[in-house]
């Protein structure tokens, strides 16, 4: 704080007049102070280059003092720490949000793989009695086929054929039944469906007529395998190789295993 009679010996030109609220004394100062405290030498009262006397300690000033020392803390480094965290939790909000639109359209564009899946079918058909059995819920096992021809007792021929079926759902089913293929080499193909059967001895399959032995009934356990054995009578002379495909059968209800 300057005293205004010190500043009125110290300069020489002014260029703003003031007056103490107090005692109304006058003053001429210069613009570059205009906004410093000024005190009065005659009776000390200390006013702005304004006329307005500055009151300290009063009621509205402690008050807001008081509000301004119980008020919390926050700095700039808190406010870029609330900002980023802010903005944190809108990026994982969208990432949420994406990746929950991209499982959705992967199920829809493939639909069909999942209603195909093992694991998938075999809890349809646990949870839904009329579900219908696909071709694709049995696999005839590679590399099981095994075909002879065998000798009857009249001196005619008949063509064995023998492999192993796999049941690739957790839960029973009913034996399929089974198509088999004669491929011929002038590509006119010849197809069969058998069911499968009860074991035979080799004397069932000589004898003639052939009397088939009853359809095998007994369900394959989950993720099991059944073998089976066929006659083939009539074969054409121009089969030059055998294809086996799995047709399954519907079932009847849980009841019915």
């Amino acid at each position: 704080m300057l005293s205004v009679g010190k500043l009125h010996n110290l300069c020489q030109t002014w260029h703003m007049r003031v007056i103490c609220p107090q005692c109304f004394a006058s003053y001429q100062i210069e613009a570059v102070i205009k906004n410093a405290i000024l005190v009065c030498h005659k009776c000390n009262t200390e006013f702005d280059s304004y006329g307005n006397k500055v009151i300290s300690g009063d009621t509205a000033s402690q008050c807001f003092q008081a509000q301004e020392d119980k008020a919390p803390t926050f700095g700039l480094k808190d406010l870029a720490q609330s900002g980023m965290q802010k903005k944190d939790s809108h990026v994982w909000l969208w990432m949420s949000l994406v990746l929950l639109l991209l499982t959705i359209a992967g199920t829809v564009v493939n639909r069909n793989l999942w209603l195909h899946h093992t694991v998938f079918r075999g809890y349809q058909l646990q949870i839904q009695t009329d579900a219908p059995v696909l071709d694709s819920d049995w696999q005839v096992e590679p590399n099981s086929l095994h075909s002879q021809w065998l000798k009857r007792k009249d001196g005619s021929l008949v063509l064995i054929v023998e492999a192993r079926v796999r049941n690739l759902l957790n839960i029973s089913l009913p034996p399929p039944e089974i198509k088999i293929v004669l491929v011929s080499q002038a590509g006119e193909n010849h197809e069969v469906i058998q069911p499968m059967t009860e074991p035979a001895s080799i004397d069932t399959f000589k004898a003639v007529p052939f009397i088939s032995p009853p359809v095998d009934k007994t369900a394959v356990f989950p993720l099991g395998s059944r073998g089976f054995i066929l006659i083939l009578e009539d074969v054409p002379p121009s089969t030059q190789s055998i294809e086996l495909h799995a047709l399954p059968v519907q079932r009847k209800g849980k009841s019915s295993f």
